[in-house]
This record gives structure tokens, C-alpha cells and sequence, in this order.
């Protein structure tokens, strides 16, 4: 049959085909064996094979912590919101503790500064030098004092509110005090005390409070009266160069130079005493004489000589300060620049103009004058020869 015959066909090449796959997959057996290091192998299958138990040991140990923190939660969570309620009420207590310390403090210093005011007057000798140490401390303690009251009014302490009465009572008693010892100072020409006790204002935060007593107390009955005299001693018209000049002699005489000392150029503390004593003075003096700026009126050269002479009085003033503070201080103090809008600058320019513009019509009217009176000799003189 046909079924025969192709298996009598085929089979020898089948099994020939079978025996070289066998050699051959036996040949690639050999050779896996001798590439392969089994030994290596199976320490590595072995030590895969720990490592998968001690994943599996971890897993867990983690899943019984998970369940631990689980069972922890709670509680903590409580814990957290009590050691919070606690740092809250400590940091009150805290605030409180502050406070106290900050009245503790304002009562010491207001009894230590008593303590020193109230001590009896030195005489004048070995402790006047003492009286006046204690004084300075004092104003050194009036300045702190001053800070601790500013603390407690932004703490809103109502403690600090009775003993405002006493403060300003010793406050007082205070500024007496260092106003008597700059009185002292001044009139003897001492000008080393006359400066520590100006500083001293500063440090008890006074410093408008020296200026005011200077101006009122110590310049104006020295000055006024040099400036009535430098104004009776001739016209008004003229009257202003004089004030000038006397109002510079004042500042660079021997009543206001213990004001003008090196130590008081402090740039961080400015002081300004001269331009709020000698030159707000000055200028107070000038503003209540407005008969001085009207004899000016309708006289360019009299203004003239009125506003240069203002204008070289505040150079000299600017020149005897010693800070850049000073000088910029007194450059836009209101009382001078008032004092120079009454010259009325515009009005003065006007007139100027005005004056020049007379002379030059004049001038010109003269000019066409002789040209006509040219032109007819001209004239004249061509018609004779002619005739």
C-alpha cells in the first residue's frame, strides 16, 4: 500500500534526524555543565532562599508595627494636646513674669531717681562735682525710666498709669535742677559743666525742654536788647545789615560759646542749640518789627542790601556748627525760611526791572536824541554847499 511504501521511504531519515538532535542536545549538556559552576549556583539558590525568609520575617515585624502605632495614635494624639495646653500656659506665664520684672524695674528706677533728686543742694566746692554727677546719673535714669514707660504703655500695664502723676512730679523737679546747674554754669563760663549738663537734657530726653530755657531764659534777655539798640542807632531803612551783624557778635561771643563746645557735636544726638535759641530768636525779633520790612518797600537798593546781609549772617551762623546735621538742621528751619519770604522777593525783582527799565529808555530816548540832532547837522550842512 501507499501507507507503506512512504513509511518504508521516511523512516530511516527520521531516526537518523532523532539520533543527531540526541548527540547534539547531549553535546550542548556537556557544555552547560562545564560553563556552569553548580556549586556557585547553588549557594546562590540557597542564599536567595534565605533572603525571600528574612523578606517574609520583616513583613512581618512591620505589619506588627504598623499595628502597634495603630494602637498608639490615640493616646499620643491626647498627650500632644496637653503638652501643647502647657507650652501655651507657659509662654503666659512667661508674659506675666515679663511684666513683673518690667514694674519691678519701673519702680526701682523711679525710687533711685528720688533717691538722688531728693539729696539736700551741695555747696559750692569739692561737692558741687558730686551734686552734679548725681544729677547727670539722675538724667540718665529719667531717659531709661522713659523707655520703661513706653514698654509698659505698649503692654498695656495698668499699673504703670498711677504712678504717672509721681513721674512727672520728679520729672519736673528734675529739669529744675539741671536748668539751675546750666544757669550756674553759663554764668561763670564754665563751659566743660555748661556741656555735660546740656548732654545731660539729652539723656532724660529733654532736649526741647533745654532749648526752650536757653532761648527764653538765656538768649533772648542778652540778645533783644542788642538788636532794640542796633535798630535805634539809625534809620529803619538800614536798620536790618545792623541786627545782622549784631546777631552774629552774640553768637560768637562769650554768653553763647560754652554752647558752641566739641563735645556737644554729637551726630548722633544733634542738639540744635543754636538754631533754635539764637537764630529762631533772631528771627522771632525780626517777625515782630514788620515796620523794618515796610521802610524797605519801594527802595530796590535798601532791600538789596537787607537780603545780602541776611543771607551772609545765616553763612556765618552755618559755618560756627561742626555736624552735617546741624547745618542741614538749620538750613530748613521754619523760622528762617519765613523770615526770607518776607523780603517778598518777587515784588523786589519787579521794582528791579522797572528801575532798569527806566534807565534804559532813557538811555535810548538820549541816543535817538542825537541821532536826530545828527542827522539834521547832516542836513544843513549838505544844503549850503549846494546854494
Amino acid at each position: 500500500s501507499r501507507a507503506g511504501c512512504a513509511q518504508r521511504l521516511f523512516m530511516p531519515a527520521l531516526s537518523s534526524l532523532k539520533r543527531d538532535l540526541t548527540d547534539t542536545l547531549q553535546s550542548l549538556a556537556s557544555e552547560i555543565d562545564r560553563s556552569v559552576d553548580v556549586d556557585q549556583f547553588r549557594s546562590v539558590s540557597a542564599g536567595i532562599a534565605r533572603h525571600e525568609e528574612s523578606i517574609e520575617s520583616l513583613c512581618d515585624s512591620l505589619a506588627v508595627f504598623e499595628e502597634t502605632c495603630s494602637a498608639l495614635t490615640t493616646p499620643l494624639s491626647s498627650v500632644a494636646e496637653r503638652i501643647g495646653a502647657k507650652l501655651d500656659e507657659r509662654a503666659k506665664l512667661n508674659e506675666q513674669r515679663e511684666r513683673l520684672r518690667l514694674l519691678q524695674r519701673l519702680a526701682q528706677t523711679l525710687h533711685h531717681l528720688e533717691s538722688l533728686l531728693d539729696r539736700p543742694p551741695a555747696p559750692e566746692g569739692a561737692g558741687a562735682a558730686e551734686a552734679l554727677d548725681d544729677l547727670l546719673r539722675a538724667a540718665r535714669e529719667m531717659g531709661r525710666l522713659r523707655i520703661l514707660r513706653e514698654r509698659g504703655a505698649e503692654q498695656k500695664l495698668r499699673a504703670v498709669r498711677p504712678g504717672l502723676e509721681r513721674w512727672e512730679r520728679v520729672r519736673k523737679t528734675l529739669l529744675r535742677q539741671l536748668t539751675d546747674s546750666l544757669h550756674a554754669a553759663l554764668a561763670a563760663g564754665d563751659e566743660a559743666r555748661a556741656a555735660r549738663v546740656v548732654l545731660g537734657f539729652a539723656d532724660a530726653d529733654a532736649s526741647a525742654e533745654a532749648t526752650h530755657w536757653l532761648r527764653s531764659e538765656w538768649v533772648a534777655p542778652r540778645l533783644v536788647p542788642q538788636l532794640k539798640g542796633a535798630v535805634a542807632r539809625g534809620t529803619e531803612r538800614d536798620a536790618l545789615p545792623r541786627i545782622c551783624a549784631e546777631v552774629l557778635v552774640f553768637a560768637r561771643g562769650g554768653a553763647f560759646r560754652p554752647l558752641r563746645a566739641a563735645a556737644l557735636a554729637d551726630p548722633q544726638r544733634p542738639l540744635h542749640l543754636l538754631a533754635d535759641s539764637v537764630w529762631a530768636e533772631a528771627c522771632a525779633f525780626l517777625k515782630g518789627t514788620p515796620h523794618l520790612f515796610g521802610s524797605l518797600a519801594g527802595t530796590p537798593a535798601a532791600l538789596h542790601a537787607a537780603h545780602t546781609a541776611t543771607v551772609a549772617l545765616q553763612a556765618k551762623l552755618e559755618a560756627l556748627l561742626q555736624t552735617p546735621a546741624e547745618r542741614h538742621y538749620f538750613r530748613c528751619h521754619p523760622a528762617g525760611a519765613d523770615l526770607m519770604r518776607r523780603f517778598n522777593l518777587p515784588i523786589y525783582f519787579q521794582l528791579r526791572v522797572q528801575e532798569i527799565a527806566k534807565q534804559l529808555e532813557a538811555a535810548l530816548a538820549r541816543s535817538d536824541a542825537a541821532a536826530d540832532t545828527a542827522e539834521d547837522g547832516d542836513g544843513d550842512g549838505g544844503g549850503g554847499g549846494g546854494g
